[in-house]
């Protein structure tokens, strides 16, 4: 078993990236943290809270994290998601999961100590939790095994600005300061992959068939389809988180990636929170870097997106699914 810490801004995606990750025997889930994102820390708390409810895992430690950025105020995506983070599916507050009282960075720390070089994190929003983890204890990247984060964009455009992926735009300082530390591999599912991994309607119904757990993330899905719409002409949803946990789960999903010097852009008017790769030069090919101190970033950049649905369908409704017969 992988031991994994899920830090999340639990909205739709994420959700099923979360239920991906409890219905999935190949981790053992030491924590989930909670940060801002797609809404409020409180209501993210809240919605992973519940979850772990819904999937009776109340034993799993839940750290509130950062509710803003290390610089400025937040912006969230309620529309997207809805102004409860979960397309405003009506679910009941959570009763039987409350936060510990150490901090999401606090417990980071502390369960990378505990195991060390055994722990990959999986980043789910903003990357703020993980770098103030780092102020903490600049040794963390000694113990950590690895960071996965769903974020970023090198290849194709933005989606919250035109150059600027959602979660590396929350808290653009943050993730220079994680992809700038040499002393961990990190892994970047970014909208390269994510924006066309899709979720479509007509599967809803495999989902609702599957019982409670199965109608509570069918529940959400329809407003995070209606936001999609417009997008890709047709009725779907990209799978961001779900597909980052899923790539965690089964490794054999990822079919291509490329190292690359990443730098996140700080200060453009237009540009800030851009991820960008010098793709022109790298240590693979014998060039010279644009920027010889900046370690560089696994990308993924092509993935086995029928076998991530099997993989998602199948283990979130208990049940063999085959998305060429769906």
């Amino acid at each position: 078993m992988k031991k994994v810490i899920i830090d999340t801004d639990t909205g739709i995606d994420d959700a099923l990236g979360c239920a991906l990750a409890l219905e999935s025997p190949e981790l053992d889930i030491l924590a989930f943290t909670s940060i801002f994102g797609n809404v409020s820390v409180e209501l993210t708390t809240e919605n992973t809270a519940y979850l772990m409810e819904v999937y009776d895992r109340t034993d799993i430690p839940l750290a509130r994290g950062a509710a803003r950025a290390l610089v400025g105020t937040p912006n969230y995506a309620d529309f997207v998601h809805g102004q409860d983070g979960v397309g405003n599916a009506g679910y009941p507050k959570a009763t039987k999961v409350k936060p510990v009282e150490k901090n999401a960075a606090q417990l980071t720390v502390d369960l990378a100590h505990e195991h060390p070089g055994e722990i990959t994190y999986i980043a789910l929003g903003p990357l703020t939790n993980l770098a103030l983890a780092m102020q903490i204890d600049p040794t963390l990247p000694e113990v950590l095994k690895s960071v996965v984060w769903m974020g970023g964009n090198v290849w194709v455009p933005g989606n919250v600005t035109p150059v600027a992926e959602a979660d590396a735009w929350h808290d653009p300082e943050a993730a220079q300061i994680v992809l700038q530390e040499p002393g961990w591999k990190v892994t970047m599912v970014g909208l390269d992959v994510t924006d066309d991994t899709l979720f479509y309607e007509s599967e809803l119904a495999h989902l609702k068939a599957a019982g409670p757990r199965g109608e509570y993330l069918a529940a959400m899905l329809p407003f995070y389809i209606d936001f999609y719409e417009n997008k890709l002409e047709q009725r779907a949803c990209a799978m961001h988180s779900a597909l980052t946990v899923g790539v965690v789960v089964d490794e054999s999903l990822i079919t291509e990636v490329e190292e690359l010097p990443v730098q996140v852009e700080l200060n453009g008017t237009h540009t800030r929170g851009m991820t960008v790769a010098d793709r022109r030069l790298n240590a693979s090919n014998g060039g010279e870097k644009q920027w010889p101190d900046t370690p560089d970033t696994r990308i993924v950049k092509d993935v086995n997106r029928e076998g991530f649905r099997s993989q998602l369908l199948s283990r979130l409704t208990g049940g063999a699914y085959d998305p060429a017969k769906a």
